[in-house]
């Protein structure tokens, strides 16, 4: 039996769940050997006053009161430049790994959260060579539009239309 998942904005209370989360997510990693945040120095490129700073742009999921999700949303990204549509770009999604599923409940959460506020496309990267990431966000529908790169960080920019 799946628990519920109940969305909202993230607060300054919610910081310290997040990075908490981040972490949590980097330990997998390197315990599964996926290499992603855990060889692009994710808290020294994203220290604690960036999460402070940006809070306010991430939307979390909770089960039984505890943060098992959350995400980032931003109006803009350099890594796609200047681009003529208003869009969401999507950031940090990252889960509890014990949370199965919430991750897409989560995206499906975002969709109908920019449809409410008139946003028709969302974009996102995945680091280059991760399949498994490549075929998670193919199946929930985001094609690829092209490459970046950001530091030690080599990406795939996928991008998804919504019907409003």
């Amino acid at each position: 039996m799946t628990t519920a998942t109940s969305f909202r904005e993230a607060t300054m209370a919610d910081v310290d769940a997040v990075m908490d989360l981040v972490a949590r997510r980097i330990d997998w990693m390197n315990a599964v050997g996926l290499h992603q945040w855990n060889d692009t120095d994710y808290f020294g490129r994203y220290p604690r006053t960036y999460w402070e700073a940006n809070i306010g742009r991430f939307l979390v999921g909770e089960r039984r009161g505890k943060v098992v999700v959350a995400i980032a949303l931003y109006a803009d990204d350099m890594r796609w430049g200047a681009m003529p549509d208003r869009a969401y770009y999507l950031h940090h999604l990252v889960t509890d790994p014990e949370a199965k599923g919430v991750g897409v409940e989560m995206m499906r959460h975002v969709e109908h959260y920019a449809a409410a506020h008139g946003i028709a496309v969302l974009r996102l990267d995945s680091a280059v060579g991760n399949t498994v990431l490549e075929r998670y966000y193919t199946d929930l529908g985001y094609h690829e539009c092209g490459r970046c790169q950001d530091r030690l960080y080599f990406g795939v920019l996928r991008e998804k239309r919504l019907a409003l």
